[in-house]
């Protein structure tokens, strides 16, 4: 039983993908958005039209800092919303910007693969 216990374990070692530490550091005025087991690095400002719903930002790739999402995001409440407090976003899914009270920011755009 031990000779396959430790055979097991080796296959189970060898098999595992080496961890990616994220970049420290996103691009130039970007934070991090996510947690310790991965996350983005993001940008948002608000559009021309600072009375409406819509911001614009970009979403960086957490590992080599390309550009996942540039471009319009909706707010999906009407409430006003502090897009300068970066402690309030927490993940983004491929589609949606999450913050930390369930709302969200949605890309109304197309997003690259």
């Amino acid at each position: 039983m031990k000779p396959l216990f430790i055979l097991v374990f080796c296959v189970g070692l060898l098999s595992c993908e080496p961890y990616q530490a994220p970049n420290p550091n996103g691009p130039d005025g970007s934070w991090w958005a996510g947690g310790s087991d991965g996350g983005v690095y993001i940008f948002i400002e608000d559009d021309a039209n600072t009375a409406d719903d819509i911001y614009q930002g970009v979403i960086y790739y957490e590992h080599d800092l390309s550009i996942w999402y540039k471009g319009k995001f909706k707010y999906n409440l009407k409430s006003p919303l502090n897009f300068q407090n970066k402690q309030i976003y927490s993940g983004w899914d491929g589609e949606k910007l999450f913050l930390k009270d369930n709302s969200y920011l949605k890309a109304t755009g197309k997003i690259s693969p």
